[in-house]
C-alpha cells in the first residue's frame, strides 16, 4: 500500500479467483458430462434385454389371441348355435361347448425389464420422442390388460359359476379324470329358453372379443417399440 501496489495486487487476487471459480465449472462441467455418458450407456446396455423381452412377449400375446379365438370363443358362439336350434338331439352336444363359458384365459403379462427401465426414469432421459411415447403406451396398456383379467375373474366368480352350480352338472360339463356324474341331465330342452344362460354366453363372448382385441392392439405395440429400440441400437452402431 505504501508503493502504491494496492490497485495491482487486488486486480492479481480477483484474476486468482476468476481462474479458479473457471477451474471448478470446468471439473463440474466435465463431471456433468461423464455422468451422463455414463448413464447413456447404461440405457443402452438394456435396450438388448427389452428387445429381447418384446419380441418373446409379443409370441405369448398372439398365441393367446388365436388360443381365445379358436377355443373361447368358438365354443361359445356354438353355444349359442345349439340353443337357437331349440333341437332335442343337438341341444345335446350343449355340455361339450360351455366349457367356453367357464374357461378363463388372462391377458395380463409381467414384464420385469420393461416395467423396470418406466419405474426407474430412463424413460426420461431419451432422446427419441417417438420410442418415449411408445413406452408410455406400453406402461398404460399392461395396467389395462390387468384391468380386463379382474373384470373376467369377477365375471366368472359373481356371475358364470353361480349360475353353473345351480344350473349345470359341472363333472358332465368338464370331464374331470377324478369327477363322476351322479345325477346327469336327463332333459336337456330347459334349457331352450333359459335367458339367464343366453345372457352369460353373451357377456362372456363380449368380454373374450375385448381380450382379442386387446392383444392384437397390445401386440402391434410390443412389435413397434421393439422396432424403434432396434433402430436405435443401429444407429449407435453406425456412429
Amino acid at each position: 500500500m505504501s508503493e502504491g501496489k494496492f490497485s495491482k495486487y487486488l486486480l492479481y487476487a480477483i484474476g486468482e479467483i476468476i481462474l479458479v471459480m473457471i477451474g471448478i465449472l470446468l471439473a463440474l462441467q466435465v463431471n456433468n458430462w461423464n455422468t451422463e455418458a455414463h448413464r447413456k450407456k447404461e440405457i443402452r446396455s438394456k435396450y438388448a434385454r427389452l428387445v429381447e423381452e418384446l419380441n418373446n412377449t409379443k409370441v405369448l400375446a398372439d398365441q393367446k389371441a388365436k388360443l381365445l379365438d379358436s377355443l373361447i370363443v368358438g365354443r361359445n358362439l356354438r353355444s349359442l348355435h345349439l340353443l337357437s336350434l331349440k333341437n332335442e338331439d343337438s341341444i345335446k352336444d350343449l355340455y361339450q361347448t360351455l366349457r367356453g363359458m367357464t374357461n378363463v384365459i388372462t391377458v395380463s403379462y409381467e414384464m420385469p425389464a420393461c416395467s423396470e427401465f418406466i419405474e426407474k426414469g430412463y424413460i426420461s432421459e431419451i432422446e427419441n420422442e417417438d420410442l418415449k411415447q411408445l413406452l408410455v403406451q406400453l406402461k398404460r396398456s399392461l395396467a389395462f390388460g390387468t384391468v380386463v383379467d379382474d373384470y373376467a375373474k369377477t365375471q366368472l366368480n359373481t356371475l358364470i359359476e353361480p349360475y353353473a352350480v345351480r344350473n349345470l352338472n359341472y363333472a358332465e360339463m368338464v370331464k374331470g379324470s377324478r369327477m363322476k356324474v351322479v345325477n346327469a341331465t336327463q332333459d336337456y330342452t330347459v334349457f331352450f329358453n333359459d335367458l339367464e344362460l343366453e345372457n352369460l354366453i353373451n357377456l362372456k363372448l363380449e368380454t373374450d372379443v375385448t381380450k382379442i382385441s386387446y392383444l392384437n392392439g397390445f401386440s402391434k405395440l410390443l412389435q413397434h417399440t421393439a422396432s424403434e429400440i432396434s433402430m436405435e441400437l443401429q444407429e449407435e452402431k453406425a456412429l
